[in-house]
């Protein structure tokens, strides 16, 4: 068997049956000490939003997460963001023109802080 990379969505994907989730944790452990298997997250959750998660289900510790829709990777559990990642999304980011494009849909309303970000701007 030869090393693989499970990347897999978190809601209603990974999380959704305990049973099952349990099941492929255990199996998913197995292959990543017997054959260096990777696992990545990604979500569009914050990162407070996914150690809540983690915490609630269980998670197992991913080599790489990917938070806030893509605009966030940590690598091997820092809690630092890759800053390669970070300057590659500093290059094109604005944060005024969004907030400027965005005040014209009155029905655009900011969900809370914590899901706000230094690329990402979220509204429900």
């Amino acid at each position: 068997m030869q090393p693989f990379m499970f990347v897999t969505d978190l809601d209603n994907t990974l999380v959704g049956n305990d049973g099952a989730l349990l099941e492929l944790n255990k199996k998913l452990s197995q292959h990543r000490q017997e054959y260096g298997t990777k696992i990545v997250y990604a979500t569009g959750r914050s990162l407070f939003l996914y150690q809540e998660l983690k915490e609630e289900k269980n998670l197992l510790e991913p080599d790489a997460l990917v938070v806030a829709v893509g605009t966030e990777i940590y690598l091997n559990g820092s809690q630092m963001q890759d800053t390669n990642w970070s300057e590659k999304l500093s290059a094109g980011w604005n944060k005024e023109v969004v907030l400027s494009t965005t005040a014209s849909f009155p029905e655009l309303v900011p969900q809370p802080d914590s899901e706000q970000g230094g690329f990402k701007e979220v509204f429900s």
